[in-house]
């Protein structure tokens, strides 16, 4: 009498997945090509009577099932297994991520989406902040770029802008009241001058959020930069769609409150 599917049934997902965790390599070895034993024995570098028990295993949970002589992946067999390996590599995503952004608060605001199959950049010694050219290479390559910036980075903002301006990307710029005085206080002729190219806006708003963060458009991406106690402590960089719709959203809301610079605003020197 065959058991098997009796066993699946009464599985928990817990114990499938604790199966597929322990036997993952030779559930993967067959999805990719379904194979003999001894060709699996080869394939695994595992001994003939250790192999027997891990399919057997597998079997055993309806995750493969043994066809004219090739163990083959059964239906949910291959559907677990893509499961397992999206689940791996988001949870692989959000771990990098997530150490990136350890510095933030329990209240920091940041959503699964924006984590979830970004790239992570941790800022290094001896030099961290040099990082952002993450966000300047990105800038260059980019028709349009909206940021928030609740703190101001001494050296990258004129690089932003003249990044921007080198390769025709529209960019608009909505930053914290402190920053702005900072900026317009330390070079207000710059500033000034900025607030005049037909390229680029520039808005003042309340920003409560503790990192800064930019939309890209074309291509379509998201950034996150994560700010240590002296300078940055890392970015993170997310182009799905789902992560673009949320900062986009987060943009929107900032942006209800913002007012938009002119050089009138800027202090005389």
């Amino acid at each position: 009498m065959d058991t098997s599917n009796e066993q699946m049934s009464d599985q928990s997902p817990h114990e499938l997945l604790y199966t597929v965790n322990r036997r993952w390599d030779c559930l993967q070895a067959i999805v990719e090509e379904p194979q003999e034993k001894r060709a699996l024995v080869d394939t695994l570098s595992m001994p003939r009577s250790t192999l027997d028990t891990v399919v057997r295993e597998l079997e055993g949970a309806d995750l493969v099932t043994y066809h004219d002589g090739v163990w083959q992946p059964t239906v949910a067999g291959e559907a677990t297994a893509a499961v397992y390996a999206n689940t791996v590599e988001s949870i692989r995503s959000i771990t990098a991520a997530g150490e990136v952004l350890s510095p933030l608060s329990g209240d920091h605001e940041v959503p699964t989406v924006a984590l979830e199959d970004a790239d992570s950049f941790p800022a290094e010694e001896p030099v961290p902040d040099a990082v952002l050219t993450e966000f300047l290479d990105r800038i260059a390559t980019a028709d349009r770029v909206r940021g928030v910036a609740p703190r101001a980075l001494s050296g990258y903002t004129d690089r932003v802008f003249r990044i921007a301006a080198d390769n025709d990307t529209t960019l608009e710029m909505t930053l914290a009241e402190s920053v702005f005085e900072r900026l317009s206080t330390l070079d207000p002729e710059t500033v000034a001058d900025r607030l005049q190219r037909p390229l680029f806006s520039v808005y003042r708003a309340p920003v409560d959020i503790e990192f800064g963060f930019w939309i890209g458009e074309e291509p379509d991406h998201i950034g996150l930069i994560v700010y240590a106690d002296r300078g940055v402590h890392g970015v993170v960089i997310n182009d799905t769609p789902a992560a673009v719709e949320w900062a986009t959203d987060r943009y929107a809301s900032i942006q209800a409150a913002a007012e938009e610079l002119t050089p009138a605003d800027v202090p005389e020197a």
